[in-house]
């Protein structure tokens, strides 16, 4: 990427997007007049074929948004400024790009030209820029031209029509629609309509003095007869032992294109614990397509974000899940949201375990199941409490019996038969809460034998063994 303090403006880039976005500065230049060259360039205008004259620049990293460009050039004719009456400006790509690579080509070579056809136009003619002209000298020669030596081989090579003389003059073009270039290698193309004269867009140093790139391909030109075909102006028309080559003098600006994420609310998305989440699309504006989509931070587990920015899945366990949804383009070019999940702690499910006990006698067993959304779930997420139904509580026993299955027992002795109203009630770490109630009875204990009763017994006992005996 080429850049030069001479010419440096700060543009302001309006997306076409519902919100306004500012990218980084981009600027370009080559420099001033160096004096050596001078192209025609211009529309096709009543009496005048189109001529179109070229010079490169790259596009480098992340999609750039051209709002604004200078040009130098010679008006000849002695005509004043108001003579200027239309302003075109093209980008092409670099050949074989929009191009048939099939045809015979009528011109010395292709590589490195433009393409055949343009990628992008803007036309003052249409409101497609708008454009200001200033003096920069009032007389300003350049050492040689070309206006009308542009032929296809074998007669290419002209030596330049000569030392041409005009007034020097700055041509500013401003974008209200921007061109919007990914990142690649582009030719600049100004054509400027004069009334009673010529316009001729003048040279610059090459190699670039300020910020020199590579490659940096020399300037070219083509009339509307040789199209699609163009002709290096130094190598092809100038020619010699030693062919020179030429760039042309003008600057860019403009900024680098922000790729924006959609949605652009970094709201949580809410869901609960063991049911699917509104599944959220996430897309990308700006940058070059096409985008690729990815996550930091830890996404609840069972939910997933794809690379075509598809977030969807059913959460496994609840909580706050802050993660930053980030997207690269074709270019590396990245941006970044933050994003928040919540996730509600799902209602437990809780059954009553029926059992039955003995009166005085100590019981222990379970008294309930319950089953969790979230099957990854330990046992130590929950507490369990169980009310016996004759004023007494203990705390219950939680085991695992896996898939979110648990079961909840305890110990206790109740001092009748019942019945008895017992109530289990469940607490889940995440803030849910299960509990039931069912009625349980007993069976009655045995009355224990008072010593003199036991004596009784026994003698009771052994008449009836004698009666037997004796039989």
């Amino acid at each position: 990427m080429k850049r030069t303090a001479t010419m440096s403006l700060v543009i302001v880039l309006v997306l076409l997007f519902p919100s306004v976005s500012l990218g980084a500065a981009f600027t370009f230049s080559t420099g001033s007049p160096d004096g050596r060259m001078a192209t025609a360039s211009r529309p096709a205008t009543a009496g005048k074929i189109e001529i179109e004259s070229a010079d490169d620049f790259i596009i480098s990293g992340c999609a750039t948004s051209i709002t604004s460009a200078s040009f130098f050039g010679l008006i000849t004719g002695g005509v004043p400024l108001s003579s200027i009456t239309q302003v075109v400006v093209e980008m092409y790509r670099v050949f074989p790009l929009d191009s048939d690579t099939v045809r015979t080509p009528q011109v010395p070579t292709r590589a490195n030209s433009p393409s055949d056809v343009a990628l992008d136009v803007r036309d003052s003619g249409a409101g497609g820029l708008t454009f200001t002209v200033s003096t920069v000298a009032a007389t300003f020669t350049a050492g040689n031209s070309v206006l009308n030596g542009i032929h296809p081989i074998p007669t290419q090579t002209t030596n330049g029509e000569g030392a041409v003389t005009g007034q020097e003059v700055m041509i500013t073009v401003n974008f209200p629609t921007p061109f919007v270039l990914p990142p690649n290698h582009y030719f600049f193309v100004p054509q400027v309509a004069v009334t009673g004269g010529e316009f001729y867009w003048l040279s610059a140093p090459k190699p670039i003095v300020a910020a020199p790139f590579n490659p940096d391909l020399q300037s070219w030109i083509r009339n509307a007869p040789l199209a699609p075909d163009w002709l290096r102006v130094g190598t092809d028309i100038v020619g010699g032992a030693t062919p020179p080559t030429f760039n042309a003098a003008f600057s860019l600006t403009g900024s680098t294109v922000p790729i924006v994420i959609t949605p652009t609310s970094a709201s949580p998305l809410n869901g609960v614990e063991g049911a699917p989440i509104s599944s959220t699309t996430f897309t990308a504006t700006g940058g070059v397509a096409p985008f690729a989509f990815s996550e930091a931070g830890a996404l609840p587990a069972g939910v997933t974000l794809t690379s075509a920015g598809v977030l969807s899945g059913t959460p496994a366990e609840e909580g706050s899940f802050p993660i930053t949804v980030m997207v690269t383009d074709a270019a590396g070019c990245t941006d970044t949201l933050a994003y928040t999940i919540h996730v509600a702690d799902a209602a437990l499910t809780l059954t009553m375990t029926s059992f039955t006990f003995t009166a005085g006698s100590p019981f222990t067993g379970a008294v309930a199941a319950f089953h969790d959304a979230n099957t990854a779930s330990p046992a130590s997420d929950f507490t369990a409490t169980i009310n016996w139904g004759d004023g007494a509580t203990s705390a219950g026993t939680i085991i695992s019996t896996g898939g979110g299955n648990f079961s909840v027992s305890g110990t206790h002795t109740f001092a009748s038969a019942g019945p008895f109203n017992v109530t289990v009630v469940v607490n889940d770490v995440g803030g849910s809460t299960a509990s039931g109630t069912q009625a349980v009875s007993g069976t009655a204990a045995v009355p224990a034998l008072s010593p003199w009763m036991l004596g009784l017994l026994l003698i009771a006992l052994a008449a009836i063994a004698l009666q037997s005996i004796a039989k």
